[in-house]
């Protein structure tokens, strides 16, 4: 039996454009329901489609920040601090390829990625329950936050 918890993916869903019902499902084990044990995109290839590679890399980040809010347990209830490291490398890649003029304008189209995918994150989250946040719960403690 999988440590990983299973998510109700398809309310999660509910509602979303197909580009980020897409994203929400990656992070989804479609065997068994749970959320995957890794990220699904060990690899993203920068030197190929850059549409591609940026999906790739949001469904990295949005996993990431799934498994912190809902795994109670090592690794995962780690600090999400290098989430947006694919995101980074796919906006530095196209930097690399003049597809930015200066580094700001790089640096603006990755936050603005990064913003919009928390909410993402926050939408498909909003189905579920607070106490289902085993991370969360954990850190809210840890925290002092919570009881």
């Amino acid at each position: 039996m999988s440590r990983m918890p299973k998510l109700p993916f398809d309310l999660m869903c509910a509602g979303l454009d197909d580009n980020e019902a897409r994203i929400i499902r990656a992070a989804c084990n479609s065997r068994t329901g749970c959320l995957r044990a890794s990220k699904p995109f060990g690899r993203i290839d920068l030197d190929g489609d850059p549409d591609e590679a940026l999906f790739r890399a949001s469904a990295n980040y949005v996993w990431r920040m799934l498994c912190f809010d809902y795994c109670g347990f090592h690794p995962h209830n780690c600090m999400p601090v290098t989430a947006d490291w694919d995101i980074g490398a796919v906006y530095y890649t196209r930097e690399g390829r003049g597809e930015f003029t200066d580094r700001e304008e790089r640096r603006d189209a990755e936050k603005s990625v990064r913003v919009a995918l928390d909410a993402l994150v926050k939408r498909a989250e909003s189905v579920l329950p607070i106490t289902a946040q085993a991370g969360v719960m954990q850190w809210g403690r840890a925290l002092g936050m919570l009881g």
